[in-house]
């Protein structure tokens, strides 16, 4: 997996790029599915100094069978521990992924019986 980690008004110590390398390790595990040259990881942290909060935007863009139908996944979180802020931040993708992939899979249609045998009648068609 391809990924751009930016920093905006701070310099991040070892901890924090290490968790950062941490999640961006679990993230690549749980994208497995798809083409790792594709898929792109931009995460941009940014600190305001005044109120010691720090931003984190996280994109995660997914190709698909063709060009239009590449998926954007985002989120944005906000706190006062940088920690919890990106573990959040990840957390909020992860979930989003794998309800992409749950999608994809066609998951929904096989959680109900009567889904089940509507697939298995138009599949045999």
């Amino acid at each position: 997996m391809n990924h751009n980690v930016e920093f905006k008004h701070f310099q991040p110590d070892q901890r924090i790029r290490k968790l950062i390398d941490e999640l961006i390790n679990k993230m690549e595990k749980r994208a497995k599915r798809f083409p790792p040259d594709e898929v792109f990881l931009r995460l941009m942290i940014e600190e305001n100094s005044v109120r010691k909060l720090y931003h984190a935007s996280l994109v995660l863009e997914i190709p698909g069978k063709s060009p239009a139908t590449k998926k954007t996944l985002a989120t944005k979180e906000e706190r006062h521990d940088l920690h919890e802020t990106l573990r959040d931040a990840f957390d909020e993708i992860e979930r989003q992924l794998e309800a992409y992939k749950a999608t994809v899979t066609g998951e929904y249609v096989w959680k109900r019986r009567t889904r089940r045998e509507e697939l298995r009648r138009m599949k045999g068609k």
